[in-house]
């Protein structure tokens, strides 16, 4: 599905610049916003260190006017991942970490 929405993008004539897998930097935040919404931050199994979150797809757009260009951050999910608890708590942390970007 992420493959698909790419090349959609790729092929867009108003997309300016797609980075894949971006990183919520810094690991902080995201920590703290986990912290204030009751949620537990992903950590490596293997160290039960907290790790980087990242946003599936960070795109700059072009305006209608084309003057200038505004980023989004977009993740790209089943509908059965949807349904599962934890995908959901991380993309509430997600979500938080971009509104308070500024980044819709």
């Amino acid at each position: 599905m992420e493959r698909n929405y790419f090349y959609l993008l790729e092929y867009s004539d108003c997309v300016v610049d797609i980075r894949e897998q971006y990183s919520l930097l810094s690991i902080e935040d995201s920590i703290i916003i986990a912290n204030e919404l009751g949620i537990q931050h992903p950590k490596n199994p293997a160290t039960t260190e907290e790790i980087v979150m990242t946003t599936d797809f960070f795109i700059t757009i072009k305006t209608k006017e084309g003057t200038k260009a505004v980023t989004v951050a977009r993740t790209n999910k089943s509908k059965d991942d949807l349904l599962d608890k934890r995908i959901i708590e991380k993309f509430k942390i997600e979500r938080l970490y971009w509104e308070r970007r500024e980044i819709s």
